[in-house]
């Protein structure tokens, strides 16, 4: 007999979540990027260019506030700082712009 009453519940149960009305999700607009973010289109046009160059750019860019360089094998932290660009230079060059 409980059982009946378990399956009974559970019948109930489902067909009532099944009948529930469901909200539409919420849809909210991205935020714009902030920091160094929202400078990421323009990276493209400082690669291949002397690091110096580079690095007057991007502090001259609103948001960074912070631009550090490296080549392939220089140590650096990984975290993330919104107002922070790194530059990867090889054979004296920019070859890669990150935030970060």
């Amino acid at each position: 007999m409980t059982w009946k009453l378990r399956s009974l519940a559970l019948t109930v149960g489902l067909l009532t979540m099944a009948c529930a009305e469901v909200a539409p999700a919420q849809t909210q607009a991205s935020p714009a990027p902030e920091g160094c973010a929202q400078h990421q289109a323009r990276f493209p046009a400082l690669l291949g260019k002397a690091p110096e160059e580079v690095r007057a750019a991007l502090q001259a860019m609103p948001g960074i506030s912070t631009v550090r360089m490296g080549g392939p094998n220089t140590p650096m932290t990984r975290d993330y700082r919104i107002d922070r660009a790194s530059v990867l230079i090889e054979n004296g060059v920019a070859t890669q712009i990150t935030c970060g």
